[in-house]
């Protein structure tokens, strides 16, 4: 196992609806090989390092340094490490960290095979073998949860703790599909990115800032595909063999019955959930984009009734993040749930906030040796 350095230079949560949304992230677009990101240099102060996890397979890993308790991180499903190109930074001034980005994700090797969790839970240990860090907490997004499962159930005694940043779900029931979705399919979603938005990275940034916020650039430049000229062709996507191997692994880690092992180690959720139906509207949930007050003030004109609407999505969206706490309650012995109003990629919507829970779940930890 090796380290090299390259320098400086990123239902829901239920099986139907959150493996489509995850799934989602690789469809969008097919491309023969990573974006190319020539001529622009990432500003975020990390060293870019590639640590060998298996034959042939390498993964890129950030380093932003900083001394302190140690964090590793790790992003959701057709994200890379550069999505916490922002984050990171803040938390350096007081920890040593690193981030992740797993395998079929540009960046990282994309062999095709070794997406079971099992698997990519090794290739983090190994990436902590390789950089010599000491019981780490682990901080994930999105799909990262299945790896953390396998992290703190098997391994209890290689990491500190967990941190699942809107990563902690109830994979296996849909009871409450049927439901929300009748009333979600009748209420306005975010548009498409057109022709105009595509004209270029910055031009795009502009168009996803209003949906949720754009993340990083290097974190747009390695999820959307940017052409020779400037502009934008899509979304980037696997080549099929890969994604199908992707696939194969997400079904697998969210077959029903879904009875994950039991975390060992001392964890906290973040769940991103609405204070209210106008919260839902502005600020967006784990699986509705917030909309901006043109495209409610339409909408409003159209449909008399769309406020009673979101005021019963309202509802069930409280109900359902109601019931995956309490799972992770049950799930996890020294388990702790913290509610953020803000969408899915909540490191990104409300950066301050994943600090400050990121603070105090370490000083916890602290307090209770």
């Amino acid at each position: 196992m090796t380290v090299q350095r390259d320098g400086h230079r990123r239902s829901r949560h239920v099986l139907g609806r959150r493996f489509r949304y995850v799934l989602s992230c690789f469809l969008a677009a097919s491309a023969p090989s990573w974006p190319q990101q020539a001529e622009w240099k990432d500003p975020s102060p990390h060293v870019v390092k590639f640590v060998e996890v298996d034959t042939g397979v390498r993964l890129e890993v950030l380093d932003w340094g900083g001394s302190g308790g140690e964090l590793l991180l790790l992003a959701g499903a057709g994200d890379t490490a550069h999505v916490f190109d922002d984050l990171a930074p803040k938390l350096a001034s007081r920890y040593r960290v690193v981030g992740v980005t797993r395998r079929g994700h540009p960046g990282s090797s994309a062999p095709v095979t070794g997406y079971d969790a099992a698997r990519l839970a090794a290739d983090v240990l190994r990436v902590i073998d390789a950089l010599g860090l000491k019981n780490p907490v682990v901080v994930g997004h999105s799909f990262a949860g299945e790896e953390m499962h396998m992290l703190g159930a098997r391994y209890p005694t290689r990491i500190a703790g967990l941190v699942y940043v809107d990563a902690a779900f109830d994979r296996g029931d849909s009871s409450d599909d049927k439901t929300f979705n009748a009333v979600a399919k009748t209420l306005p979603t975010a548009p498409r990115p057109n022709e105009d938005d595509l004209a270029s990275i910055t031009v795009l940034r502009a168009y996803l800032e209003k949906y949720g916020g754009a993340g990083p650039e290097a974190h747009v430049r390695a999820r959307w595909v940017v052409k020779p000229d400037g502009t934008v062709s899509g979304m980037y996507s696997p080549e099929r063999a890969i994604l199908q191997a992707i696939v194969t692994g997400m079904r697998a880690a969210f077959a029903k019955p879904y009875n994950p092992e039991r975390i060992r180690v001392p964890a906290v959720s973040l769940y991103a959930v609405p204070k209210s139906a106008d919260d839902l509207i502005r600020r967006g949930s784990s699986d509705r984009l917030p909309l901006p007050e043109n495209v409610i003030a339409r909408e409003a004109e159209e449909h008399p009734d769309l406020r009673e609407r979101f005021e019963k999505l309202y509802q069930l969206t409280r109900e359902r993040v109601r019931h995956h706490e309490k799972w992770f309650e049950a799930f996890a012995q020294r388990g702790a749930v913290v509610e953020l109003s803000g969408t899915h990629h909540l490191h990104i919507s409300n950066p301050g906030e994943v600090v400050k829970q990121i603070d105090a779940f370490v000083a916890s930890l602290v307090d209770s040796r």
